[in-house]
Order: structure tokens, then sequence, then C-alpha cells
């Protein structure tokens, strides 16, 4: 089944295998909101309908995928203010946001109904913002589309920006070893690029597939504890305090795929 790295989201996770590891990857991030009186049923009813738009874009070589990423039963942190995220992934941040017109003009043409499209998207949800962000680092692709990915964003002090930076890097290997011990699926680290603000949501998204709910009860704490012993030379004290240091989980969602150019 297609992958490609995230989110993630993505996303939010979009999966690892649509991106080759020597090339650099942009993941426009949206979150969606919905309005007072809508459902994410009508909303995910007029992403099929945008999916077409996103398939004639994927086929032009603006993007390498796009998907959409509901938020699995309401599970989520107090601070999260969106109802699903969408994600658009290329390798030129410059093709990443772009829409032609004739590419719109013709697509109306073959459907009508496309002219309503986006006003009957405005009635239905709004988007609280945008995020553009880099692959860093990211495991490979083990997941599927029935993933649960758990999408976090991380805050840090301008001081420890490029430190924290350095740090995901190396826990990139203990994420592996999570892997090999069957807790986890993939993992993903993103650098948001813009807006940034020390004052926001974060500037970094870690993504985290997960097979199912079950995997969340899994005593990951070993694979921590070597890990930091083997990667980093830290006892489990010096490894927690590190990480509390460094940066501060001030969003946490558990998303799940709906649509996208994937099936």
């Amino acid at each position: 089944m297609k992958k490609l790295t995230l989110l993630f989201l993505a996303f939010f996770a979009i999966t690892a295998s649509t991106f080759a590891q020597n090339k650099t990857y942009y993941i426009n991030i949206a979150f969606h909101k919905l309005k007072p009186g809508h459902t994410i049923d009508e909303a995910m009813a007029l992403e099929k309908k945008w999916k077409v738009i996103h398939l004639k874009r994927k086929a032009a070589g603006l993007i390498g995928a796009w998907a959409v990423y509901p938020i699995m039963n309401e599970y989520k942190s107090e601070s999260v203010d969106y109802d699903y995220v969408s994600l658009n992934a290329s390798e030129d941040l410059n093709k990443l946001t772009q829409y032609p017109a004739d590419m719109g003009t013709a697509l109306m043409k073959e459907d009508p109904s496309f002219y309503s499209l986006m006003d009957e998207t405005l009635k239905v949800q709004s988007i609280v913002r945008n995020k553009l962000t880099k692959v860093i680092e990211t495991t490979g692709p083990s997941n599927d589309l029935n993933s649960i990915i758990l999408m976090e964003t991380m805050k840090v002090t301008q001081q420890n920006y490029f430190a924290y930076l350095d740090f995901e890097k190396q826990v990139k290997a203990i994420q592996t070893d999570r892997i090999k011990a069957d807790n986890i699926q993939e993992w993903a680290f993103l650098q948001h690029l813009t807006p940034i603000s020390y004052e926001g949501s974060g500037q970094f998204t870690t993504l985290t597939f997960f097979k199912d709910l079950s995997k969340f009860d899994f005593d990951s704490s070993p694979v921590y504890i070597n890990g930091a012993k083997k990667y980093m030379n830290l006892t489990p004290e010096q490894f927690t305090k590190k990480v509390g240091d460094l940066r501060s989980i001030n969003q946490s969602v558990l998303l799940q795929y709906a649509v996208g150019t994937f099936n």
C-alpha cells in the first residue's frame, strides 16, 4: 500500500514510501475547523470532491500526495482548536500550494458542480491556519491506511531551537528500536518553516504511527532506557531531564486517514 511520511502528517501523516530518503520533502499542513451546526461527515463528503482536484495537481507534478486526517473519537489535548487536518506534500515549495487557473477552468467545464465547491466548503468549515513544514527525519514506511497517528506539536525556546533539532535526530534511533519491538509502525519529525513564532503552538511536529489503540498500552520504557544509554550515553534520569529541558508538548491529537490520493 502506498505510503508517505508526514502525517503526518502528517500530519499528518502522509506516509513515507512516496519519499525517497535522499530527497527533501515539504508538507503544507492545513488545520480545519467545523462551523457550528455542521458535521465531520459533511466535511469529508466535500473533501472527496476536492480529491479530484488534488489528483490533477499530482498528475501535473505539483504535489506528491494529498490526504485528509480527522481527529479520532475526539482524542485530543485541551489546546487543540481544529477538527481535522489536510496535508499536501511536494519536493518543491513553490509548487506545493499552486492551483493553476487553467486547471480549474478545465475542471469546471468537465463538471459545472465545481463552480460552487469553494462556497459549499466555506459553509461547512474554515482553515484555522496553515503550516509549511520540512521532513527532517523519518524511520521509513511500515504503516497502512488504517494506522492511528499520534501528532504532537513541540514548543521550544529560541535558545534551545538548534539543540532540540539535533536531539530529535538522535532520537530517531530509539524510534527505530520501538518499531523493532512492535510498539510503533513508523515515526517522522517535521520542522516548521513558516510561520515561525515562539508564542504559538510550536516549531516542530512529530508523527508516530500505531497499528491500533492497544499499542498505546505497550511498555516502551525498556526501549527508551536502553536507547538513551546506547545512543546518547545518558541514564534514564538524564534522558528525562534533557527532554524536559529542551521542549514541551503543546498539542497532542490522534488522527486517522479518511480520504486522499492513496485510494
